[in-house]
């Protein structure tokens, strides 16, 4: 099972619904994490990786920017054309 987004909760972040938009911001959680750490060495020399927080809010702001912005809710996704 593949999972997704349903299409009615991008729909409505397009139309401004905050509450579709934490649906998606918490789909792509971790992969936004992931995205957002950094590597970090101590004093005496530990590495460890730490969420970068600025770069953790870029990530979610051209996120909702290019849902809201570029997402055409008037295209059809191609698993349900009929």
């Amino acid at each position: 099972m593949i999972n997704r987004i349903p299409y009615e909760s991008i729909v409505a972040c397009k139309m401004g619904d905050e509450e579709a938009l934490q649906i998606i911001l918490k789909h792509y959680e971790p992969v936004i994490i992931d995205a957002s750490k950094k590597k970090v060495v101590d004093n005496n020399g530990i590495t460890s990786y730490v969420v970068d927080e600025d770069v953790k809010a870029y990530i979610i702001s051209e996120l909702t920017m290019a849902i809201m912005m570029k997402y055409d809710p008037t295209r059809i996704p191609r698993e349900r054309r009929h």
